[in-house]
């Protein structure tokens, strides 16, 4: 007969820590910010600066959504501090040694590291503080925080197209040592509480960088596989949208018939095997005004070699056949329509994600062509963008729940 410390070691996770739904917004930046790397090292600074805007807007996510749903936790504030040592101390570094911020230089970049780590240390121990200046008693940070070196970086590289590159590294050199001087001083600093502020600048910070990033390399810019696979999302997420209105309207209820009860349970009917392929591809054709836009501005739009409608259609199959397996799984080992398991919740939750991420790439890149390397960026990057997606229906009571 087993005794309790045996019965303990067979009911022990098998690793070290159980990642949530958060967790992995935060670990994104893992990819994003080795992307950025590779390119700033290759010379796509531009493209090396428009990854971490990126990499900011999901860092400034996870904290919100953690709050939002409860799942604040120590491992977290420490996983996002390791984040926030490569987002802006590490590469924001190697993109300014490659902008030839060198030599003598880089003694304000060690100075600006250094301070950096200083700061996201006392930030582990003591997170935010109260803004005793305001009498809104408004959270604030206790000295500056370290984000602050994308917007510096990204001000001093626009700043050399009107006064020159010498110049541009003068103030650099002095924004970095007034930066690292108050990123240690005892004084609380402004935090942003709204998440459209947030989204602006760091959306808008990429949208700057990716013009950047295509006047100086055009075409050939390695910024378009990314821009290619986020591009290609908007007809599933308008078709998506749309169906989850179809859905709590009940509309065409006489098609809401199970394909396969015991199969795939009864939440997968014809309804939605019918009815999002060809939602997708309106959602496709509601591109046409983005690629208008684009062909004005470049000479070139992202999808000029694709039927827009067609591409649509293809992602909505894509889309629906890739859930059959899913479903069909989680209904052989007992989990029923519409459950989330506790045990192992966020694994199910990510395959969740997964299993139409990949079923629109692969359509994607069978049927249509697309290069193999934005169907994976496509996969990787779709989780987080349904996940998303999925909150707002949710707090739009489109949805059930925000899995």
């Amino acid at each position: 007969m087993p005794n309790k410390c045996s019965r303990r070691l067979v009911n022990r996770p098998p690793f070290i820590v159980s990642l949530n739904r958060v967790d992995l917004i935060t670990l994104s930046s893992v990819l994003t910010t080795f992307v950025a790397m590779m390119n700033a090292i290759e010379g796509h600074l531009y493209f090396a600066m428009a990854l971490l805007f990126l990499a900011m807007t999901a860092d400034a996510l996870d904290g919100m959504l953690a709050r939002k749903l409860g799942l604040e936790r120590d491992f977290g504030r420490y996983l996002d501090g390791f984040m926030d040592v490569l987002i802006y101390l590490v590469v924001p570094s190697i993109i300014m040694l490659q902008w030839k911020f060198d030599g003598y230089w880089s003694i304000f970049i060690l100075l600006m590291i250094a301070c950096g780590c200083i700061r996201l240390s006392v930030f582990n121990q003591v997170g935010n503080v109260e803004d005793e200046s305001s009498d809104e008693k408004k959270l604030a940070y206790k000295g500056m925080p370290v984000f602050w070196s994308i917007f510096i970086l990204a001000l001093m590289m626009i700043l050399e197209k009107v006064v020159g590159l010498t110049f541009s590294h003068i103030l650099l050199a002095v924004s970095l040592t007034l930066f690292s001087f108050y990123m240690i001083v005892d004084k609380a600093f402004f935090k942003f509480s709204s998440l459209t502020q947030i989204l602006v600048l760091t959306l808008g910070g990429f949208i700057i960088f990716t013009v950047f990033a295509l006047q100086q390399f055009g075409i050939k810019s390695p910024i378009n596989i990314l821009l290619l696979a986020l591009y290609l999302q908007v007809p599933v997420v308008i078709g998506g949208v749309l169906h989850m209105i179809c859905v709590k309207r009940n509309y065409l209820s006489t098609l809401v018939i199970p394909i396969h009860e015991g199969w795939f349970g009864a939440n997968k009917t014809w309804r939605g095997m019918l009815l999002v392929p060809l939602l997708t591809a309106l959602g496709g054709l509601c591109m046409w005004p983005l690629e208008w836009l684009m062909n004005q501005a470049f000479g070139v739009s992202l999808l000029s070699q694709w039927n827009i409608g067609l591409l649509g259609l293809i992602a909505g199959i894509g889309y629906v056949l890739a859930e059959l397996p899913n479903s069909f799984f989680k209904r052989r080992i007992g989990i029923q329509a519409g459950e989330v398991p506790v045990d192992k919740k966020y694994w199910f939750i990510a395959l969740d994600q997964l299993d139409s991420a990949m079923g629109v790439a692969i359509a994607y890149w069978l049927m249509l062509g697309i290069p193999l390397e934005t169907a994976w960026v496509y996969v990787i990057s779709f989780p987080i963008t349904a996940l998303l997606v999925k909150q707002w229906l949710f707090n739009k009571n489109l949805k059930s729940s925000a899995a």
